[in-house]
């Protein structure tokens, strides 16, 4: 830019001191132009995301925490307290304040049958939800949150699964983990058989209700998650995105991850819209996700179902402490 303001300066004199004929001559010189700005990085656009209040209120009622206080956040703020009053304004609340959600629970989860190969498949009885994703994205971790268990064998080391194990919840329904797709250092053997077995799997089964794709929240859709989901879709099984991780996002930076992949998904017709956030590490999301679980099979009970369970658990508790003293 400076070279440019040097060239017009020097031009501008010159011209001054020339006869027209000269003028004539010089004003033919090529202008020189700026390059136009490169495009902006995918990191850039990013953080250019504006969520709206409706995902950061979703994002609160799960457990995540709430916007900072900041100016950057401040029209965000007065939205909502023009939201909160024109709720107060409408609304007249009679006798006491709303009780707290209650909280839903698995029956025991057992596990009852490996598959390694498409023949060692069992037969189909109950409801079947299945769960998959990339190596070590904490899908593990994330059945045993739901079950509050830990019967499901957890790793650090990635390709730990490598069948389809078969879990039974209760007499409810069928939990199915599913080995880890885009593990770069298994034998190529290996992979075509673990594709083979899950492919087969997801288009024979009729007992199945849906596949819950696992997705590290701090990374998003990768190219191996975006392979799998396009072979969801071509062989119509309904598939919805779990975000796990989800507490080692900044609660912006997590609302955004929300939005690229819901974008990312809006391309699939057998994908369920609404993305499940979750993290095992703290609980959050883990209770909503599993009343939406227990919805899907129809086996979500009333709240008074669950209270009784928890009582019951407080009262063994309790009876245990007593009689260890």
């Amino acid at each position: 830019m400076f070279a440019h303001l040097r060239v017009v300066n020097t031009l501008n004199i010159q011209l001054r001191k020339q006869t027209p004929l000269q003028v004539r001559a010089l004003t033919s010189i090529p202008t020189i132009t700026t390059k136009p700005s490169q495009d902006l990085s995918n990191r850039q656009k990013f953080k250019q995301l504006q969520p709206p209040l409706k995902l950061y209120e979703k994002l609160e009622r799960l457990g995540f925490g709430t916007l900072l206080k900041t100016k950057r956040f401040s029209g965000l703020h007065k939205q909502k307290e023009r939201k909160d009053q024109q709720k107060l304004k409408h609304t007249t609340r009679v006798g006491p304040p709303p009780e707290p959600k209650y909280s839903a629970s698995f029956p025991l989860l057992s596990f009852f049958a490996g598959a390694k190969t498409p023949k060692s498949i069992p037969h189909e009885s109950l409801d079947e939800i299945a769960f998959v994703g990339r190596s070590n994205v904490g899908k593990s971790s994330l059945l045993n949150s739901l079950a509050e268990s830990a019967i499901v064998r957890t790793s650090d080391k990635p390709g730990l699964t490598q069948q389809l194990n078969f879990f039974n919840v209760g007499k409810l329904f069928h939990m199915i983990d599913m080995p880890g797709y885009g593990f770069a250092f298994a034998q190529e053997e290996d992979r075509i058989q673990w594709k083979e077995l899950m492919e087969t799997y997801i288009s024979t089964r009729k007992t199945l209700k849906r596949v819950y794709v696992v997705i590290d929240a701090r990374h998003g859709i990768k190219v191996a998650d975006t392979e799998f989901l396009k072979m969801l879709n071509t062989k119509q099984v309904k598939f919805q995105i779990v975000l796990t991780k989800s507490d080692l996002l900044v609660l912006p930076n997590l609302a955004r991850r929300i939005l690229t992949v819901e974008n990312d998904i809006k391309q699939y017709r057998n994908a369920i819209k609404d993305v499940v956030v979750v993290s095992s590490k703290t609980g959050c999301g883990i209770n909503q996700f599993r009343k939406e679980v227990l919805f899907l099979v129809e086996n979500l009970k009333p709240k008074v179902f669950y209270e009784q369970i928890e009582q019951e658990k407080a009262e063994k508790h309790a009876k245990y402490l007593k009689n260890n003293k």
